[in-house]
């Protein structure tokens, strides 16, 4: 069976008023007999028993992220409109392992001296 909170788009965090609201509006909307009786059963089920209302409501997955929408543009820049590189870009930096005394690269080791 699917899990009502998720098959009739109802939020797990919402008290029971909230619930009954939305379930006799789907009620009100529907003209299936079977809909309804499945309706009223979701109802019972998350209503009048607290327990089983908790455990459905923690195997709800409710989507928790924001809606993606469109990526923002961005402007597109034609190499010859591109400025020129600074100095300070195109400069090597000192390594932070050097300055702080260190070695600036790891020495290198022959694999076959740990035989």
């Amino acid at each position: 069976m699917q899990n009502p909170f998720e098959r009739y788009d109802l939020d797990p965090r919402e008290g029971v008023q909230a619930i009954t609201e939305r379930l006799r509006e789907l009620a009100e909307e529907t003209s299936d007999p079977a809909e309804r009786e499945a309706l009223r059963a979701a109802w019972e089920e998350l209503t009048m028993h607290p327990q089983r209302r908790l455990r459905a409501a923690l195997f709800a997955h409710p989507d928790t992220r924001a809606p993606l929408g469109a990526p923002p543009s961005t402007p597109r820049v034609r190499g010859e409109e591109r400025a020129p590189p600074t100095l300070f870009e195109l400069a090597a930096r000192p390594s932070v392992r050097a300055a702080l005394g260190g070695e600036a690269t790891p020495p290198l080791r022959d694999p076959l001296d740990d035989l």
